[in-house]
């Protein structure tokens, strides 16, 4: 039988009708080319100068620095030191946050909702807020130590850095364990104890196993998170030096640049050892959840079920009592002698003439007086600090999902080298990538030194894990056909994005803009390098109000964050109608 007559004409030959010149595949390749360009400029680059420092002196490649910190048996013992207070931390963290989160999925406690949205209240303030509340109760003057009990022992070291890191990391790794037993089918439980298992032996043989992925990961994420921090250490550590702490020692008091880089080089050893670890345990750990899980759980035996309760109660009480205690203290006019209520501690010292970039604005539309004074040059920090989330959070949550798109949908060529690059900076401490900031970029041609726009590049880089794999978990959920019928319609590549993609993902766009914001308002050691006498934080200036004996008023400014972040979070509820945290948490 003769094939019709058409189809014994080849195809015309044009170079524009080939699938490699679309306009799809076009935008696609800029758009790739474009992050691979930012990340490789704004992430490996500062880390590259980094080791170059460390292992270069005068041209030549030399292990002196190296040799320098680990013969010096002061500055080697802050390597020491971290790894006793990240390990210490890690395992008291895992398992009161693992039986936390086994009461919250495996028990029939009441107040479940309230006990889990008073978990995450770390996340919305700066790390320091659990180590002035901790000074406060525990220090030489705390309202415990000193006046109830009339002792003179005091929080200050190891021991204050340990409970404020507990503080600060128990809701990050209490979402992966909560996350884990909730998705394990509780089947195998129930077919456990039918069989003559007791209870505890189930728990052994059954439960533990089950989650055996999801408290590693928890276990490797707490002594990342640990490890890293420098809010909580470098004001309840008093003399007890860590990694974090003694980076910004020798860079900030001694000037030693090289040593500084080194050191930061030793911290991101095993910063990105257990990134990595996490990575692949989390990977394991969803490869063992269960698409059969059951969510139904048998009444809790009283025993049980009022003794998690209590159990949940109390971890939560200690984190009210967190930010009683610093709320408290702000409005206190001297604590713990005197309690009679003042706001003096919210006119925090005048920045003066190191204020420009609000002076003008506030100046020009304010009438003269003290009103004006206050709003212009002592709320500058904070301003600048509001200032920066918004355009975090704007800039942020757009290119990471963009950036989640290209890979989950788009898939490039080398989209797997865009990927990797994308959940690197989870595993590049904070006071690192500043140091590396300031290596890298402080050179008359790079513009953005010493302007606020650093700082904003900075808080996006670091945060981007998160964004993309926010957005890669919520792009999953747009099936492929959607977009397959917009373009058989006639719509391009972008207004597909434009039309239909992000209409779908808006609810993760503001969680994610969320999440953006409040890490800009709240995070201290990606940008301690990287403030000046004209661009202040106020996340920053806590520490330095904290430093020059001003508690009261370091109070008064961790309560001013908090509450604009609390605001942030109540947009996102009226927005959405659901908090940016429960965003953030179910997409991990």
């Amino acid at each position: 039988m003769n094939r019709p007559e058409i189809d014994r004409f080849p195809p015309v030959s044009s170079s524009f009708s080939s699938p490699a010149f679309s306009p799809d595949r076009f935008i696609t390749g800029v758009a790739f080319a474009f992050f691979l360009a930012i990340l490789i400029f704004f992430l490996l680059y500062p880390v590259v100068d980094i080791c170059r420092l460390s292992f270069f002196k005068e041209e030549v490649f030399t292990f002196q620095n190296y040799i320098n910190y680990f013969t010096n048996p002061r500055i080697f013992r802050s390597f020491t030191n971290s790894m006793y207070i990240s390990i210490v931390t890690m395992v008291i963290t895992t398992i009161s946050a693992f039986f936390f989160a086994y009461g919250l999925t495996r028990t029939t406690m009441p107040g479940k909702g309230i006990f889990y949205t008073i978990s995450t209240f770390p996340l919305i303030a700066p790390t320091i807020i659990q180590a002035l509340a901790l000074i406060l109760l525990f220090g030489r003057n705390g309202l415990i130590t000193r006046y109830l009990l009339g002792t003179d022992w005091n929080i200050y070291g190891a021991t204050g850095i340990i409970i404020g890191e507990c503080l600060y990391c128990f809701p990050n790794a209490l979402f992966i364990l909560y996350t884990t037993l909730s998705a394990v089918d509780t089947r195998m439980d129930e077919a456990a104890q039918s069989l003559g298992a007791s209870a505890l032996k189930t728990f052994w043989k059954v439960t533990l196993p089950s989650a055996k992925y999801g408290i590693a990961s928890a276990a490797a994420l707490t002594f990342n998170l640990t490890i890293t921090d420098f809010g909580i250490p470098v004001v309840i550590g008093g003399n007890y030096s860590v990694l974090a702490t003694e980076i910004v020692s020798q860079v900030f008091g001694l000037q030693r640049f090289d040593l500084g880089a080194t050191i930061s080089v030793i911290l991101l050893v095993p910063s990105i050892g257990a990134f990595a670890l996490n990575y692949y345990l989390t990977r394991k750990s969803y490869a063992l959840i269960s698409g059969q899980a059951r969510p139904f759980l048998q009444p809790s035996r009283p025993l049980k079920k009022w003794g998690f309760t209590l159990y949940c109660g109390l971890i939560c009480a200690c984190i009210l009592i967190v930010f009683a205690t610093v709320f408290l203290g702000a409005f206190v006019k001297t604590w713990p002698y005197d309690f009679s209520l003042t706001l003096k501690h919210f006119d925090f010292p005048s920045l003066g003439a190191h204020a420009p970039l609000w002076t003008s604005f506030w100046t020009s539309i304010l009438p003269e007086g003290t009103f004006r004074t206050m709003i212009a040059y002592k709320y500058a920090p904070i301003w600048t600090s509001l200032l920066v989330s918004i355009v975090v959070a704007i800039a942020g949550a757009s290119l990471t999902l963009l950036a989640g798109y290209i890979i989950e949908k788009k898939k490039p060529k080398g989209e797997q080298i865009l990927y990797t690059l994308s959940v690197l900076p989870a595993a590049i401490p904070g006071v690192v990538m500043g140091l590396g900031y300031v290596l890298a970029f402080n050179k008359p041609y790079f513009f953005i030194y010493g302007t606020i726009w650093i700082i904003i590049v900075n808080i996006v880089i670091c945060n981007f894990t998160l964004g993309v794999l926010t957005s890669i978990a919520n792009l999953k959920q747009i099936d492929k056909s959607i977009e397959e019928a917009a373009v058989s319609l006639g719509s391009g590549p972008v207004t597909t994005f434009t039309k239909v993609v992000f209409p779908l993902s808006r609810v993760a766009f503001l969680s994610t803009a969320t999440f953006f914001f409040m890490r800009a308002m709240t995070t201290i050691s990606a940008v301690i390098f990287l403030i000046s006498a004209t661009i202040k934080l106020a996340a920053i200036e806590i520490i330095f109000l904290d430093v020059d004996g001003r508690t009261a008023s370091a109070n008064a400014m961790c309560t001013v964050v908090v509450a604009i972040v609390v605001g942030a979070l109540l947009v996102m509820r009226l927005a959405t109608g659901r908090s940016g945290l429960s965003g953030m948490v179910s997409s991990k």
